[in-house]
């Protein structure tokens, strides 16, 4: 029974991110209206839309400027968020990233409840992109 609602969790949890687009371009550039924002930019770059805000923020008792990378597909998608400080970017999400690792805790709790025969009926449930990327994987578990 646990197994089945983290399942069903997981399952619900990859749902959202795939219907869900992120916040919009257009509601980030409200915030150029705040005391710490200095900068918004958009930029057209190899099919994609990218992002940057800088704004100042206080870190150990100084103000730091930071900057905000928000990369969208052209349908307006958003597939990344980096942050540039102190020289250094990290990246805060990606969107990718966190399908694959959904991807990877659904398949786990799968291989944990279920027989080949079940997972590959829940497989062919999935659109063909997803089923493409797990497939390899689900063969390397349950083998």
């Amino acid at each position: 029974m646990k197994a089945t609602i983290e399942i069903k969790s997981k399952i619900d949890e990859l749902i959202h991110l795939l219907l869900t687009d992120g916040v919009q371009p257009s509601d980030l550039t409200d915030n150029i209206f705040l005391d710490d924002y200095s900068n918004i930019s958009y930029r057209r770059q190899n099919q994609m839309i990218i992002g940057e805000l800088v704004f100042k923020e206080e870190m150990v008792n100084k103000l730091v400027e930071t900057k905000l990378r928000y990369y969208y597909n052209l349908d307006k998608k958003l597939l990344r968020i980096e942050e540039e400080i102190y020289k250094g970017t990290n990246v805060i999400w990606d969107r990718a990233i966190t399908e694959a690792n959904i991807l990877d805790e659904l398949l786990v709790l799968l291989t944990k409840s279920y027989d080949q025969e079940q997972i590959s009926r829940f497989l062919s449930t999935l659109p063909s992109n997803l089923k493409a990327k797990i497939e390899k994987k689900v063969h390397s578990l349950i083998a």
